[in-house]
């Protein structure tokens, strides 16, 4: 079975640090409701590497819409798309968890970054009635990119999901439809509510009916997401600290595309540091000290510029 976000993003469950790619069953608009997306690549999605792009795209829409809630995060109620992981290690087992000691884990000293440029103005509510539909054919695409020949259903639009209510009306249609329902918790979240929900499931019929559902649920779209200026802001940070930190630290991180080319394919590009597949950070200890030496973006945006 496939496990997939209710963003239609493929990949490991939320709990994981493993470096997941999602699938591109839709687009990754560059934005999201009230400026959060439901799956950042970071807070919620950030051990998911999708927690990595994906709460970058979240960040940035976020610090629009209140008072700087910004919304790095990618794909957004909408999309399948990158994940751009470290590549992993050939000899990590996937059962091989050696404990290190966290004092074991180093920091690198922070850039002198440009000032986090400014974001894009809110959607009205024409351009957020635009962005459901384009959203909805989006899903829709990333269904056909795996079977040509399925054929549409008709979804009825059951109104927008809240923070509130999202997991609760998500994992009663997904049930419904008979799909495998997977739940996820963020960072530190080990027993309270789940904090994002996907599914899994084999074949054509199971991926039509998670389209209907996510199509019928949808999250408002109220957020542009990032514009150029700020992902150039977001690469920039990726480049002269993120990775840096995370190879300081013996994590083996892909040579990074040009900052043009990431910019303007983004969210296609999947070009992300993360952890992949090293066995030591998945030691919840371990995993809190990196996340602590090596903050991401959305990290570093929302404790430390926010904070200033």
């Amino acid at each position: 079975m496939v496990p997939v976000d209710s963003n239609g993003h493929h990949g490991a469950a939320r709990g994981n640090r493993s470096c997941a790619v999602w699938r591109q069953s839709e687009p990754a608009p560059r934005d999201h409701p009230g400026g959060v997306s439901p799956e950042p690549f970071g807070r919620l999605n950030r051990r998911h590497v999708s927690g990595s792009i994906d709460r970058v795209t979240r960040l940035l829409a976020r610090r629009s819409a209140t008072a700087a809630r910004w919304s790095l995060a990618l794909p957004v109620a909408s999309v399948i798309v990158l994940a751009g992981c470290a590549a992993p290690s050939p000899d990590a087992g996937p059962t091989a968890t050696p404990t290190e000691p966290t004092s074991a884990v180093v920091s690198i000293e922070m850039p002198d970054l440009a000032p986090y440029p400014e974001s894009d103005p809110p959607l009205t509510e024409a351009q957020s009635e635009a962005k459901r539909l384009e959203d909805a054919d989006r899903r829709w695409q990333g269904v056909l990119s795996a079977y040509p020949d399925a054929v549409r259903p008709d979804v009825a639009f059951a109104g927008y999901v809240t923070d509130e209510n999202r997991i609760e009306v998500l994992r009663a249609c997904y049930q419904a439809a008979g799909l495998h329902v997977e739940e996820g918790r963020t960072f530190g979240n080990t027993d309270g509510p789940p904090d994002s929900i996907g599914w899994s499931g084999d074949g054509e019929a199971d991926v039509i009916a998670a389209y209907a559902c996510d199509t019928a649920h949808p999250t408002k779209i109220t957020n542009p997401g990032p514009n150029s200026a700020e992902l150039g802001w977001i690469y920039d940070y990726l480049t002269d600290f993120y990775a840096p930190c995370l190879e300081a630290n013996g994590i083996e991180v892909p040579e990074p595309p040009g900052r043009d080319i990431w910019v303007e394919t983004w969210p296609g590009y999947v070009w992300f540091p993360s952890v992949g597949d090293d066995p030591r950070f998945r030691e919840p200890e371990m995993d809190a000290a990196l996340h602590e030496a090596c903050p991401d973006p959305d990290t570093f945006v929302l404790t430390v510029l926010r904070a200033d």
